[in-house]
């Protein structure tokens, strides 16, 4: 694992909570790989709307998470949703 290639599975509770981790891991994803701070709290924004629009409807539960990169963009994969960042 490095800067340029990283993967790791999570599953977040699937409520506001969980919604606020999956941002705040994609945030620190974003700045391992090196991106600006503005850049990467976007990311992570974009991240934790991705899974609160999970939440909407759902009866609980968990969903799985992959936050990855590989010599490109990195990568949050919620579900079947993927929100990617340009570093």
């Amino acid at each position: 694992m490095d800067t340029a290639r990283f993967e790791f599975n999570v599953s977040v509770p699937l409520d506001a909570g969980g919604a606020t981790i999956a941002g705040k891991l994609a945030v620190q994803a974003a700045r391992y790989a090196g991106c600006p701070e503005s850049g990467a709290a976007g990311f992570g924004v974009a991240v934790e709307e991705a899974v609160r629009a999970q939440v909407n409807g759902s009866a609980g539960g968990a969903v799985a998470i992959v936050v990855r990169r590989s010599d490109g963009p990195v990568e949050v994969l919620i579900g079947s949703r993927l929100v990617a960042l340009d570093v």
